[in-house]
C-alpha cells in the first residue's frame, strides 16, 4: 500500500483544476464578481474534504510502529520474521495504513483486542506485500465472532463455519480460529488468509484481471484458475479435501498453503505455485526460509 495512493492525488488535482476552469468560464461569460469571490472558498472546501484520507494515512505512518506490536509480530508471524529490514519497515507501514482505514470489530461493533486487530492487519499486509499499489479489498471491514465458529444463521458458538467472505458486507471470522491460524505459521492453514483470498479472487474476476499462465500465454484470471482446478490431482494433493468444492475454494485453500507452507506446495504442484506467485507477485519460499524463527 502507498501512504498516498496515486489515484487519490490524481483525482484531487483533476477536480480542483476543473473547478478552477468552470469558475473562470462562468466569470468570463457572466462577468459576475461574486463568482471569483466564492471560487476560493469552494476550492478550499473541496480540497479539505478530498485530502482527509491522504492526511489520515500520513498521520498514521508518522505515529510510528509501537515496539510492543513489533515484538508481538516477531513471535506470531513467521512471514514477518522472514523479512529483511526494508521489508519489515514496509510491512509495518502497511499494517498502520490498514488499521487506520479498515474497521475491525466484534459483532455489534464490540471492540476487540489490539492483538487480534494486529493479526488481521498482518494477514492483509502479507498478501499485499508484492503488490504495493493495491489496496485491501475490504471496504466493509472485518467482523470477529467469538469462539471457534458460527452457524448459517450467524449464531456464535454454533455450527462449523470459521470464516465467510460474503460478496457484500464485511469479512467474517471466528476470533479463536483466527488466533489458531497464527499459532503455527507453517502448518498450511489460516482462516484469515483463506477468506481474504476469496475477496482477492472476486475482485480479480470482476476487474477482468489478465494474467500470464503456464506456457507464457496471457488469459483471464478466471480461465487460469479454472484450468489449474480441472487439472489438479486432488487424490495426491497436499491441499485439504475442501479445495475440491469449486474454483473459489481451490484458490483460497491454495493461498493458505502458499503463504504458510510454500515449499510443500511448490514441490507438489509447481504449476499452481507459479500461478499464485504471478498473482501475488511474490515468492514466500524466499521469505520463510531466509530467517530462522
Amino acid at each position: 500500500m502507498r501512504v498516498v495512493p496515486r489515484y487519490d492525488l490524481f483525482f484531487a488535482g483533476l477536480y480542483a483544476l476543473l473547478m478552477l476552469l468552470v469558475g473562470a468560464a462562468i466569470f468570463f461569460i457572466t462577468g459576475s464578481g461574486p463568482v471569483l469571490l466564492a471560487l476560493p472558498f469552494f476550492l478550499a472546501l473541496y480540497l479539505a474534504l478530498s485530502l482527509r484520507r491522504p492526511l489520515r494515512r500520513r498521520r498514521a505512518v508518522r505515529a510510528g510502529f509501537p515496539g510492543e506490536w513489533r515484538e508481538f509480530l516477531l513471535a506470531r508471524s513467521a512471514y514477518f520474521r522472514g523479512l529483511d529490514g526494508g521489508g519489515r519497515a514496509r510491512f509495518e507501514r502497511d499494517v498502520l495504513l490498514f488499521l487506520a482505514e479498515t474497521r475491525v470489530a466484534g459483532t455489534g461493533g464490540a471492540p476487540v483486542s489490539w492483538q487480534t486487530r494486529l493479526l488481521v492487519a498482518c494477514g492483509a499486509a502479507a498478501m499485499l506485500h508484492g503488490r504495493p499499489d493495491q489496496e485491501p479489498p475490504l471496504r466493509d471491514g472485518v467482523t470477529l465472532y467469538p469462539g471457534y465458529a458460527f452457524d448459517r444463521n450467524y449464531r456464535a458458538g454454533r455450527g462449523n463455519i470459521a470464516g465467510q467472505a460474503p460478496e457484500r458486507g464485511p469479512l467474517l471470522v471466528a476470533e479463536k480460529s483466527l488466533l489458531e491460524g497464527f499459532a503455527d505459521g507453517r502448518d498450511g492453514y489460516n482462516v484469515l488468509v483463506h477468506e481474504l483470498a476469496h475477496f482477492f479472487d472476486l475482485e480479480a474476476r470482476k476487474g477482468g484481471l489478465r494474467i500470464i499462465a503456464a506456457g507464457g500465454r496471457e488469459c483471464s484470471w478466471g480461465e487460469a484458475v479454472g484450468k489449474e482446478f480441472n487439472a489438479h490431482d486432488f487424490a495426491a494433493s497436499p491441499l485439504p479435501a475442501y479445495a475440491a468444492q469449486n474454483e473459489a475454494e481451490f484458490f483460497a485453500c491454495a493461498s493458505e498453503m502458499f503463504f504458510e507452507d510454500p515449499g510443500r506446495l511448490h514441490s507438489a504442484h509447481p504449476g499452481l505455485y507459479a500461478l499464485l506467485r504471478e498473482f501475488y507477485r511474490q515468492d514466500p519460499r524466499a521469505i520463510l526460509i531466509s530467517r530462522k524463527p
